[in-house]
């Protein structure tokens, strides 16, 4: 993280837990923009050798992870939760009541 012995000792647990998340969220930018570079690369190079019918855009060439929006979990109904809980006691064979 780049932090000096005497820096780290006066933060508090909150401070260090913001400084984590910040410093994982720019490795992780910097990641993903090596990646995305690299997916680029490719396109040009394999682009420059299709015919121009057979080129597609690049996403749907190269897909990575974060190209396709995150899938929300569906909302279950208080019946529905009762249920599942039922169904996983059931499975684990632990009885309640």
């Amino acid at each position: 993280m780049g932090l000096r012995p005497c820096d780290f000792e006066d933060m508090t647990p909150a401070e260090f837990i913001y400084a984590w998340n910040g410093f994982a969220r720019r490795k992780q930018d910097e990641e993903r923009a090596a990646w995305e570079r690299t997916r680029w690369q490719i396109w040009t190079l394999t682009c420059i050798q299709l015919m121009p019918k057979d080129r597609a855009e690049m996403k749907a060439m190269f897909p990575l992870p974060w190209d396709e929006p995150i899938k929300k979990a569906l909302e279950l109904t208080p019946e529905q939760r009762k249920q599942r809980v039922q169904e996983i006691l059931q499975e684990c064979s632990i009885d309640i009541e």
